[in-house]
């Protein structure tokens, strides 16, 4: 067991510092007036780059959480999963709620 005296070396999603620190870099970023040069160069220079693009993006899209969902457009263009039906909760699916069974004894 660590002693109290012992030094936090918290990492991944609780690493603080390095949050702190990507934080900070990004907002400077974001003010420094270089996105839209950012955005220019990472475009695609060609019709060829600008499919590989979208195909990785379609595939990064279909391993997350709610696939085309976060695309944010909803014109399918994205492939992923269908969202599940969403049902009502406490419904029996034939519709109709059996009353439990009683055991002997409780």
């Amino acid at each position: 067991m660590k002693s109290s005296n012992a030094k936090s070396t918290v990492q991944g999603e609780g690493d603080y510092a390095s949050a702190r620190k990507y934080n900070e870099k990004t907002q400077a970023f974001a003010k420094s007036g270089k996105v839209e040069q950012a955005a220019q160069e990472a475009a695609p220079r060609n019709a060829q780059e600008q499919a590989d693009m979208r195909k990785a993006e379609a595939e990064g899209r279909s391993h997350a959480k709610g696939g085309q969902a976060l695309s944010g457009q909803g014109d399918g263009s994205s492939p992923g999963r269908p969202k599940p039906e969403k049902k009502a909760p406490g419904k029996h699916p034939q519709g109709r709620n059996p009353t439990p069974e009683k055991l002997p004894g409780r």
